[in-house]
């Protein structure tokens, strides 16, 4: 049985390949009728809701003030939508997920949604929120994400995102499964993964920013998100809103995100060292030619011939083979010991090698341990700030030793340490999660993702190192980590 996505433009490719290296036909099944329909609309703030084809023949007419004015250079202005404008004319359209693409916009639009006093407080929410923070950590009514969220939930207005405490959370899933909120904002994760229809969608922009730069939304996300307007069982219809601003208004280009899902899935196959490592454990040449050339990248590349053909998957396969000889995790066709260690990491995995594989480790204490797989699992971001940070003598050494590293010594990573005894100082001698928080901009949910990060990564670690005073060691950093979390977070 293939059980694949309803949103798979070029379901006969894959179908297709999975033909070619498996030898036997694979039938398509497609059915395009939606068991609820969807009602496409845009907001636009002269004209409300309207059509995308009404707002084109708008845009296409002269502004008369901007035409006459003497400052013939001057922009034209528009004024741009509010989402309390779309909002307000959802009446009979609740409940409704609005996508937002800035976790702050998220509970900043919550917040302003509250202040309008449109809903009325419903007491059923206010003692599920009572039963479900009873035995929650006092330090939860600190966080200001928590705070909102009890000023604004009683009125059915939440938000979702990545940042927020697992309990948060929890308790708005499962305040809009019972349908009690009538507004949620959140930001894209929420379209995936999630199984919580509503009846209207909302989407405040087409143009998202990826982590690089702003971009137009592809057609797929625009889908992922659509699609989880109207309920079945419960609703006749579903309503998808999109707010449109006239300072970036293109008409083609919406048609084309929003009329159909022609974003065609591609493989994601990337030749890890982790991949390259097993592959040389696991099989011979003949059978690493043979996986090299039928995964979906080499088919999508070359089609039906990629299974009889060496392809640039094979060629950087050796060029990460030759390297890994040259480093000595590989020789004679076999993993090394080192090689048997990094086969076991599933990132990073010849910085970890030359880390904790070799005996540099053992010039590092139990602190200086988890200072070092905390910087290799930190993600520095521009605007993340920390108060206050701890340099010690033990941190400068570690500083030292990684200069002095002819591998490690060239990585960038390793220039946050100080700024990331911030959060592993207090971590290690026994602060909760809230004392962490307080000392930078990052969010609670961020910094409990970090943290998981960092269990993670020491338990391959612990797993992939024969070395028992290490494996001690990295249980120490691991429990100190965990005692950070306690009451906070399932692990």
């Amino acid at each position: 049985m293939l059980c694949l996505s309803a949103t798979i433009p070029n379901a006969h490719e894959f179908a297709k390949w999975i033909r070619t290296i498996k030898g036997h036909d694979v039938a398509v099944v497609q059915h395009t009728t939606r068991p609820v329909p969807l009602h496409l609309g845009f907001y636009d703030a002269e004209l409300g809701m309207t059509t995308l084809e009404q707002i084109r023949d708008l845009a296409g007419i002269p502004d008369y003030h901007h035409q006459m004015s003497r400052h013939r250079n001057r922009p034209q202005r528009f004024r741009q939508a509010s989402h309390l404008d779309i909002v307000r004319q959802l009446e009979g359209k609740t409940p409704c997920i609005f996508f937002s693409f800035s976790r702050m916009g998220c509970q900043q639009k919550a917040k302003e949604l509250a202040g309008r006093k449109w809903f009325q407080p419903n007491p059923v929410i206010m003692a599920f929120m009572h039963e479900k923070l009873k035995g929650a950590p006092k330090g939860i009514n600190e966080l200001e994400s928590a705070r909102l969220l009890r000023n604004t939930l009683p009125y059915g207005i939440g938000f979702h995102h990545a940042g927020l405490l697992p309990i948060m959370k929890e308790i708005v899933e499962e305040l809009f499964g019972q349908g009690l909120l009538k507004v949620l904002y959140t930001t894209e994760t929420f379209a995936v993964g999630i199984n919580m229809p509503a009846k209207t969608v909302c989407i405040e922009s087409l143009r998202k920013f990826d982590g690089i730069t702003f971009r137009p939304m592809n057609s797929k996300e625009y889908f992922q998100m659509a699609g989880r307007a109207g309920r079945r069982g419960i609703d006749k219809e579903g309503f998808v809103f999109v707010m449109v601003d006239r300072r970036e208004f293109d008409y083609r280009k919406i048609k084309a995100i929003t009329t159909a899902d022609t974003e065609p899935i591609k493989s994601q196959f990337r030749l890890s060292i982790n991949t390259v490592l097993n592959l040389v454990k696991r099989h011979d040449r003949k059978e690493i030619e043979e996986i090299l050339g039928k995964n979906f990248d080499a088919f999508q590349k070359h089609g039906e011939e990629a299974a009889r053909k060496l392809t640039e998957n094979h060629y950087h396969f050796e060029q990460s083979k030759r390297k890994l000889e040259k480093l000595g995790y590989v020789a004679n066709g076999q993993l090394t010991e080192k090689g048997e260690f990094a086969a076991r990491i599933y990132s990073d995995e010849i910085l970890i090698g030359e880390l904790f594989a070799t005996d540099f480790h053992t010039k590092l204490n139990s602190y200086q341990l988890l200072l070092l797989i905390a910087v290799v699992c930190y993600e520095a971001r521009e605007r993340t700030e920390f108060h206050q940070v701890f340099p010690t003598k033990e941190s400068s050494e570690l500083e030292r030793h990684l200069r002095s590293h002819p591998y490690a010594g060239k990585d960038a990573r390793f220039r946050e340490i100080k700024a990331i005894t911030a959060l592993i100082h207090p971590c290690y001698h026994g602060k909760t999660l809230f004392e962490l928080a307080k000392n930078t901009t990052l969010l609670e949910g961020d910094i409990i993702r970090f943290l998981r990060q960092i269990i993670d990564k020491t338990s391959q670690i612990r797993n992939a190192t024969t070395d028992q005073h290490l494996q001690s060691k990295l249980h120490d950093c691991q429990q100190r980590v965990r005692n950070c979390l306690k009451d906070v977070d399932v692990i």
